[in-house]
């Protein structure tokens, strides 16, 4: 049975909640929940369109993903290219398109949102481009 978007974009969301339970373990479950998003994302609007209808759901993911981040090294795990600390700066990004409050464990200064939607681009096929056009540093 294929599921909906809706059902991997939550099931991204999940992971991303268990990921505060593996303080200081290698995972691939950020690379799991990053290949869950992309899934979504091949519709930009749909990615967005979940973020903002699930931004309540969404919030203890993205403290889990903050608290994870803070607690590995950028560790090689899963089939996703990088390390675990930049999983976590694509997971962060996935879930704010909307908000555009992105916060980056890694590599400030060159892991920006374009540099994401470059990756995302060149790795998947994803332009997100658009959704984040009027992004501005802070």
């Amino acid at each position: 049975m294929n599921k909906s978007s809706t059902e991997k974009f939550l099931e991204a969301v999940e992971i991303c909640k268990s990921l505060k339970t593996l303080h200081c373990k290698r995972s691939s479950l950020p690379c799991e929940a990053i290949q869950l998003l992309c899934e979504v994302a091949r519709d930009p609007s749909e990615l967005l369109e979940l973020c903002q209808q699930y931004r309540a759901e969404i919030e203890p993911a993205v403290t889990g993903i903050a608290d994870y981040a803070a607690s590995v090294d950028n560790w090689k795990a899963g089939s996703c290219p990088f390390g675990l600390k930049d999983h976590c700066n694509i997971l962060h990004f996935l879930f704010n398109v909307d908000t555009q409050q992105f916060e980056f464990f890694r590599g400030r200064k060159t892991f920006t949102p374009e540099v994401i939607c470059e990756f995302l681009k060149d790795w998947k096929g994803i332009d997100l481009a658009p959704l984040v056009l009027n992004y501005s540093v802070r």
